[in-house]
């Protein structure tokens, strides 16, 4: 059951009533419609700035994966627990809850949130908070409570005051939400050095959409490639080491407003915290002297044979491509105008939410969208083979939303 709670402001949160809604709709072939954004998952920009307690695990926060819960420690931390997110840019709230399914820590019976207090500013993660709504949250599911008009915000402060039992010492809760309209980010965020570790650096360059650059770990002694697309201010990205053979995965990271970088990186399917401050001035990686590619696509079929492009992006459910899938779709015409030989692949790829015949099918029909395309913009077809792959081939879990994100592509190989 998913409880939401209305006209739910801070002086009454401790008397706030909760409806329950129909229990959301199981997603067999198509989904009926889209669904809601949480806005407070990294999927979407948003990072964790703080927290009170086991600030390592409230990470899992925004993952979007109701299975990874966060918990206080134990008695060695007592509440109020208090988180502080970013959201990607200013938004105007209409919702904001938590989930609280998932297993208790221990089995220790009602630790789950309870008594929640949510708080937003529009001037600092430390500042100009206002209340925007306080709840009881049910014990299992998700809780939603309508958000008090608070203007367009910044950052989100969650407050668990108490769990459903008074003498629970164990806390827990899985998922921050917030549902809103939120405004368009600037582009070009992507450029810079970041200090991941001690020893460790990740550059970014960025041109347009499209972003190059490396990585180094273990002092200096490992070291890759970096590539991928910005999308909607969120960076999504392959990395592959250069100095060891078939170690390679996928990253999804975000540029918060203190200029560091947020983010996870996949290896098959572990998923890793990565990111950093910026770097001290003058630091450089062994890309930092290289230019730009200026068509990275063009640059991935030479050098690798393959080309994974985040920045061809299609409607809702739907093959139709949106508009700001042009400059990728600029950058592979381009790729196929300069080298008459080549011919490609053009691989759809889904996350696994419907089922493998549907996905199957509608990455089918995605990958045929990119060839009419092509062949509206002058690529003889003979030289394209559009090739549905559906849910088939992830290079990311599809337990979280980055994850899932990630495994959303358009792949170019050659043939």
């Amino acid at each position: 059951m998913r409880p939401i709670i209305t006209h739910c402001i801070f002086a009454a949160f401790a008397a706030a009533a909760a409806i329950s809604l129909a229990s959301a709709q199981e997603v067999t072939d198509a989904p009926a419609t889209e669904p809601e954004t949480n806005l407070l998952n990294l999927a979407e920009g948003a990072v964790l700035l703080s927290a009170s307690a086991n600030e390592t695990a409230a990470l899992s926060l925004t993952d979007g994966d109701p299975n990874t819960p966060w918990n206080n420690g134990g008695p060695r931390h007592p509440g109020p627990h208090v988180f502080v997110f970013e959201l990607r840019t200013p938004t105007v709230l209409t919702h904001v809850g938590i989930d609280n399914a998932g297993p208790r820590p221990g089995g220790v019976a009602g630790g789950s949130a309870a008594s929640i207090k949510v708080e937003a500013s529009a001037q600092s993660a430390d500042a100009g908070f206002m209340p925007v709504a306080a709840f009881l949250a049910a014990e299992d599911g998700e809780t939603l409570a309508e958000a008090a008009p608070a203007g367009a915000v910044r950052w989100v402060r969650f407050t668990i005051e108490s769990p459903h039992a008074a003498d629970a010492v164990w806390v827990y809760f899985d998922e921050v939400i917030a549902h809103g309209a939120q405004e368009e980010p600037a582009p070009g965020r992507f450029t810079g050095v970041f200090e991941t570790g001690p020893g460790a650096f990740v550059e970014l360059m960025q041109s347009g959409a499209s972003i190059s650059g490396c990585y180094t770990e273990n002092g200096g002694h490992s070291f890759g490639e970096i590539s991928g697309d910005e999308v909607a201010g969120v960076a999504r990205l392959r990395w592959e080491s250069t100095d060891t053979d078939n170690v390679e995965g996928v990253a999804l990271l975000v540029i918060d407003s203190r200029g560091n970088l947020n983010g996870v990186r996949y290896r098959h399917r572990s998923r890793k915290a990565w990111g950093g401050p910026p770097a001290p001035e003058g630091t450089v990686t062994p890309c930092s002297a290289e230019p730009v590619p200026e068509n990275p696509i063009a640059e991935q079929l030479q050098d690798d044979g393959v080309a994974r492009i985040y920045g061809i992006l299609f409607d809702f459910d739907q093959a139709t491509l949106k508009p700001a899938s042009e400059p990728a779709l600029r950058q592979l015409l381009a790729a196929l105008s300069e080298d008459p030989t080549l011919n490609v692949a053009i691989e759809g790829h889904t996350d696994a939410m419907g089922s493998d015949t549907y996905n199957l099918e509608l990455s089918q029909r995605r990958a045929a969208s990119v060839v009419a395309w092509l062949t509206e913009n002058g690529i003889d077809p003979a030289r394209l083979t559009p090739v549905g792959k559906g849910e088939t081939d992830p290079v990311a879990t599809n337990d979280t939303a980055d994850g899932r994100a990630l495994n959303r592509r358009v792949e170019v190989r050659r043939l």
